[in-house]
């Protein structure tokens, strides 16, 4: 197998896992049969320790993006070809799509139903143009700690430990005004195998434009080209 299809099978795998364990937390939490046994704490935890285990696993092979909005920061950053970020954004949704369709077969109808399979969802009183602003600020500190823990050879290295804690501490602020999503394909992917698409447009919406941003603040601002010696 090429490098470029090991990279492709780790951003599906990755992703594929990441969701489903995710979104299954949120599902365990909403659905009556289980008597909301994690909250948000668990849901968040649920994510970010997932995030990070994912990235440490696969981050060595694609770089552990499981995220378009993370590939989209990349690219924008001069990281990533565009034809490969354009398959790993193709690998991610399929990555999505794999877990969402997992989740109808692991819980029945009953318990899936009142988060549609843990698709994130817009707050009581929250309007589309704050969900928006809310989904981008939140994915603009998940891709500068991607940028500083997993670009910057400057940085830490602890893995996917500082990612997936940016994903842990975005979900406890965000998760009950928009459901946290920070990733299109978080969105997309349970959605589809739900039936329900509202307003998923502010879910590419917010996390591209977020993902975007901080990419250019991050290589404008921050990084520093390595000399050869």
């Amino acid at each position: 197998m090429s490098s470029t299809l090991r990279a492709l099978f780790a951003e599906l795998v990755g992703t594929f896992v990441f969701f489903t364990i995710g979104a299954g937390a949120v599902i365990l939490t909403t659905s009556p049969a289980y008597g909301e046994p994690l909250g948000l704490l668990g849901v968040a935890a649920a994510h970010g320790i997932a995030l990070a285990v994912m990235v440490s696993v696969f981050g060595g092979i694609s770089g552990g993006h499981f995220n378009p909005a993370v590939t989209i920061s990349v690219w924008v950053g001069g990281k990533i070809g565009t034809f490969r970020g354009i398959a790993y954004i193709a690998a991610q949704l399929l990555g999505a799509l794999f877990a969402g369709l997992m989740l109808r077969l692991m819980f029945v109808r009953p318990d899936w139903e009142p988060s549609n399979l843990g698709t994130p969802a817009i707050g009581p009183g929250v309007t589309i143009g704050r969900a928006i602003l809310i989904e981008a600020v939140l994915t603009f500190v998940l891709v500068i700690a991607v940028w500083g823990t997993g670009l910057d050879k400057r940085g830490a290295t602890i893995g996917g430990f500082g990612i997936g804690l940016a994903v842990f501490v975005d979900i406890l602020v965000g998760g009950p005004l928009t459901g946290a999503a920070m990733n299109p394909a978080r969105h997309l992917g349970p959605a589809l195998a739900a039936g329900f698409l509202r307003d998923w447009w502010v879910y590419w919406l917010g996390p591209l434009a977020g993902g975007a941003i901080g990419g250019l603040v991050y290589r404008t601002f921050f990084w520093e080209e390595t000399k050869s010696s």
